[in-house]
């Protein structure tokens, strides 16, 4: 094929080459990879080349888009999970400069001594034609030469293992021991004193009535669902309409500890409790963070009857989400429009 940056047009590159080495090598299912299209670059480039066993290591990430491609987010995620001799301490979120490039930074450490291979890591994008609504760019690859910290025949003690330091404070032991004794002391005083105290009569008393219970974090995610609706936001502007329900349901992670707020729609992947994210409760979460994430970047406007549906997905993921939490499996709050199966 001619190379006029159609998507018919693809090629590996060696990070890809070597995403599928390791699978191989960790005894992973083969998936194919997502093809590499025009116009991109991504460059990986070790601030030094060797480097000594746990030392950090800095890597340097250049990114070179094509213009037509928009990242749905900056923050570099490993394309797969690292081997234990490798730990990514810090990645932190890409920068683009005034040519376009995008730039950023690692710091990996490596606990193997030889040439070691950096992680490959990846990005989600899209592409504004037809054809390619979202793919993946996979890193370059580049490796590090780790040196042992011992040299061989050396006679020298492995002096960077340190015993662990006891943290300032008391003992826990003695301090359990402590609470044990004023608890069978105060134990002690409450009984001499009933034996002593007169009876007092006890009079009837009439209950005051208890206060309603306050809402918990789903009965107000659902309360703010039905204000958006009572609203008609996707009548009077529908990005609005995306934005409200998208808070709701970050608002209503938060409440469970969950830092959703400031979060893109792959950093939260990430972040929530594994029986949130399982089967069908995963791929509805896709489908609404990622439609809300078109309609935001991408200035996609959907019609009322579609951003109403939009509506009835949220409460359905609300309701699979409290569903997980309970422990009910399969249970949902109501169906929903066929497009969003």
């Amino acid at each position: 094929m001619p190379g006029d940056g159609s998507f018919a047009s693809l090629r590996m590159t060696r990070g890809q080459a070597c995403i599928a080495l390791l699978a191989v090598l960790a005894g992973l299912p083969s998936r194919p990879l997502a093809a590499q299209v025009h116009g991109q670059h991504w460059e990986v480039t070790p601030q030094a080349g060797r480097a000594t066993v746990g030392d950090p290591v800095t890597i340097r990430f250049r990114v070179r888009l094509d213009e037509r491609d928009l990242l749905f987010d900056t923050m570099p995620r490993p394309a797969l999970t690292p081997p234990d001799w490798v730990r990514i301490l810090s990645v932190e979120k890409l920068q683009r400069q005034p040519d376009r490039i995008f730039t950023g930074h690692a710091r990996i450490a490596f606990y193997r001594p030889g040439r070691q291979p950096v992680p490959i890591f990846q990005l989600p994008f899209m592409r504004s034609v037809k054809g390619l609504s979202r793919g993946t760019l996979f890193s370059d690859s580049a490796t590090v030469e780790i040196a042992p910290v011992l040299q061989v025949a050396s006679s020298g003690t492995l002096r960077d293992i340190k015993e662990p330091v006891r943290p300032p404070g008391p003992d826990p032991l003695e301090l359990a021991l402590g609470l044990g004794v004023l608890a069978a002391a105060g134990w002690l005083a409450r009984r001499a004193r009933h034996r002593t105290s007169p009876a007092v009569p006890v009079h009837a008393s009439v209950p005051s009535a208890a206060p309603p219970p306050p809402l918990d974090p789903y009965g107000i995610a659902l309360d703010r669902l039905g204000a958006i609706e009572a609203e008609r936001w996707a009548e009077r502007e529908v990005a609005c309409h995306y934005e409200r329900i998208t808070d709701a349901l970050r608002d209503y992670l938060e409440a469970y500890g969950v830092p959703a707020r400031e979060r893109t729609t792959s950093e939260l992947r990430w972040m929530m409790p594994p029986g949130l994210l399982v089967g069908s409760v995963r791929r509805r979460y896709e489908d609404v963070f990622e439609e809300a994430d078109l309609v935001k970047f991408a200035h996609r406007r959907p019609g009322a009857e579609e951003a109403a549906e939009f509506l009835h997905a949220a409460r359905d993921l609300l309701g699979r989400w409290r569903a997980a939490q309970m422990g009910i499996p399969g249970a949902r709050v109501e169906p929903v429009g066929e497009g969003w199966r």
